[in-house]
């Protein structure tokens, strides 16, 4: 979990490409576009998401259903270049 980093980035939303993978978190409530302006406070939304992040991840086991069980295993897959 110490290998976790955050970061934000605007995105237009028409650039997403929808998966058939999904995972339970809601991040829009820990971050906010005002907070973002803020140098400061931009440090504090990272520290927030990267609390998200890691419960999420330590607690993969309590999904309530199996489709958003393998979303999660999906997310949180290490990244191969």
């Amino acid at each position: 979990s110490k290998c976790m980093k955050p970061f934000e980035k605007y995105i237009n939303v028409r650039h997403v490409f929808p998966t058939r993978y999904q995972v339970d978190m809601d991040l829009k409530k820990a971050v906010d576009e005002a907070d973002l302006a803020n140098p400061e406070r931009k440090v504090d939304v990272k520290k927030g998401l990267k609390k998200i992040f890691e419960d999420r991840y330590l607690n993969q086991k309590t999904v309530t259903s199996e489709k958003k069980a393998a979303g999660s295993q999906y997310f949180f897959q290490r990244l191969r270049f």
